[in-house]
Formats: C-alpha cells, structure tokens, sequence
C-alpha cells in the first residue's frame, strides 16, 4: 500500500501526539450491556457496596458453600483484589455503605437465619461487629437515606415473607422499628428514586409478585406505586440517576431467570423498559459505579446449593 505525502503526515502527526490508530477504546454505547473481569469467585447472594470508586463483593454462596471471601473489583483497571475475609460468612444478606464503612446484615450461616451485623474498614482492611439487627432475616435488602440504613422485608422460617422495616444508625450504633410494607416480601427489588422504593420480590404465596411499594419518612408510611410490568425476585436492582434499574431476577420461587430490565421513574412515577440483561440470573449482587449498574455473579437457580452459581460481571450503561 502507498501512502500520499499529505496522508503520511497525517499518521506521524498521530502518532507524535501520543493517539495509537491500533487501540483507541470504543464509546461507550447508552442503553447497552458490556462484561467486565470475572469474579475469582463464583457466587451469588452476596453482599456488596462502593466505596472510593471501587466494588466489595462479600460472602455469598459458591456451588458447595457459604463462602467468607472479600473481593474487590476497580472498574477503572477491571482488576480484582482481595480483603479481608468477612468473620460471619453468609448467604443473601443486606448491605449498604455510610461514610466509607460496607455493611453486611443477617443473612443464611446456611443452617439458619443471622442478625449479625458486620462492618467493613477498607482503610484498615478489618471487619467488625455492630448492634445486632432486631429481627434475624435472610433475602433482605437495604438501602442508604440520610446516612441511614433501612432494612426491608426478607424471609425468617417463623414468620415467613416479611414486611419488617428496620433502620440502623451506624453513627450511635443503634436500630429503630420503621412502619412495614403493605406486602411481605423477600428479596425485592430496592433503591432510592426520589425516595425509597420497593418492587418485586417473593410473597407469602412463594410466588412472584408486582406489587411497588414507595417510603415517606413523615409520616413514617408506605404508599403503593405503579406495580412493575415484570413479575420477579431475586434481580440486580438499584437506584440509578433517581430512577430505579431491576434488571433480570426469576419469575418463580427458583429458576426461569428472566432477561428482561425495567426501569421505575421516581418523576413520573412511571415503568419503561430498557436493554435486556445478556445473562438472564437471580441473586447477582447489584452496585453502581461511574453512573453504571454493576451485576456480579448469580445463579439459574436462586435456591443455596442448587444449579449452578457464575462469577460473570454485566455492567449497564444507561
């Protein structure tokens, strides 16, 4: 191949202000899927939470065990590293980050349900242990407001599907009883968008629900909102630019993982539907990053110890 005078001129003029014509990095792609480094580990029910640009993914469940691994992913290099190992390994915990500290509350030992609440110091890399959360529940979620944590529904062998709201201050190290949901539930879908609001999860019929459910601190009550269009548990679901993702999860009280995103408008108090998942899992462990939903691992299954757990990372960019 010739080059002209002028279009050589063009690739030293490249090349002498440091652009690489080989290796320049595509744009990133609005309403797309991309895979990041797997997980060393594969799991899912996991614990997680962002702290300084980087993901702490905790605990969970491999294919044979509740495992206490801490590893940490930096979306900036799609590197992995390791941390402390958490002292209580546990299965389908909640989790939330308040002024830098990542913590993991109840959750499955894998022989019974946990009100263990253990915090995480990256600084440091040490764990420690907090009050213990009222109600000992696994399949819980969390979510931060004001520097709060709410605890949300979850499941305990004596009360089933539950609609217990509980909220811990990490500043006093103390937990206060909140109004419950309308409706029962484990393992909904939770995050701020506009306030705090709950879709989804698994009712006390063990089946899937549509029910959406918004918090108002004052005074101190659930309302219903508009229910989602896709009936599911389990999904990689969080509050993302005041709208709340829920992405993939299953239909059914285990298996039939659905591949389908819907997205709950804090404004317009409306559904839309958005990309579907590439790997259709329940359980994956759900973090935002760089204005991204981050989705670790899962399973086809949803159940501890049955079919088959993943350490895939799906990242959405809205």
């Amino acid at each position: 191949m010739k080059f002209s005078a002028y279009a050589l001129v063009v690739v030293l003029n490249f090349v002498a202000f440091g652009h690489d014509l080989r290796a320049q990095p595509a744009a990133a792609v609005s309403n797309s899927w991309s895979s990041g480094a797997p997980m060393p580990t594969v799991r899912h029910g996991a614990a997680i939470g962002t702290i300084s640009g980087k993901i702490y993914v905790v605990s969970g469940a491999t294919n044979t065990s509740v495992t206490a691994v801490t590893e940490i992913y930096n979306p900036a290099k799609n590197t992995w590293s390791s941390g402390a190992s958490i002292p209580t390994p546990r299965f389908v915990p909640a989790s939330a980050v308040v002024k830098g500290f990542l913590y993991v509350i109840g959750g499955d030992s894998g022989s019974g349900v946990l009100n263990v609440v253990e915090a995480y110091d990256p600084v440091h890399n040490t764990w420690s242990t907090k009050a213990p959360m009222p109600t000992a529940r696994n399949s819980v979620k969390a979510v931060v407001q004001n520097n709060i944590i709410f605890v949300i529904g979850g499941y305990s062998a004596i009360g089933g599907r539950l609609s217990t709201v509980e909220a811990f201050n990490p500043a006093t190290n103390t937990w206060i009883a909140k109004a419950p949901m309308k409706v029962g539930r484990s393992l909904p879908a939770v995050g701020l968008a506009g306030s705090i609001v709950v879709a989804g999860g698994l009712n006390n019929s063990n089946t899937a629900t549509t029910d959406n459910e918004g918090y108002s601190a004052t005074p101190n009550s659930w309302k219903t909102l508009a229910a989602m269009p896709t009936a599911r548990q389990g999904s990689c679901a969080a509050g993302l630019a005041g709208k709340l993702c829920v992405a993939s999860g299953s239909n059914a009280a285990s298996g039939s993982a659905v591949s389908v995103q819907e997205v709950y408008n804090g404004t317009t108090k409306d559904w839309s539907t958005l990309a579907p998942v590439p790997k259709a899992v329940v359980n994956s462990a759900a973090a935002v990053a760089n204005s991204r939903l981050y989705c670790f691992g899962g399973t086809n299954d949803g159940r501890l110890f049955q079919g088959t757990a993943y350490k895939d990372v799906q990242i959405y960019q809205p």
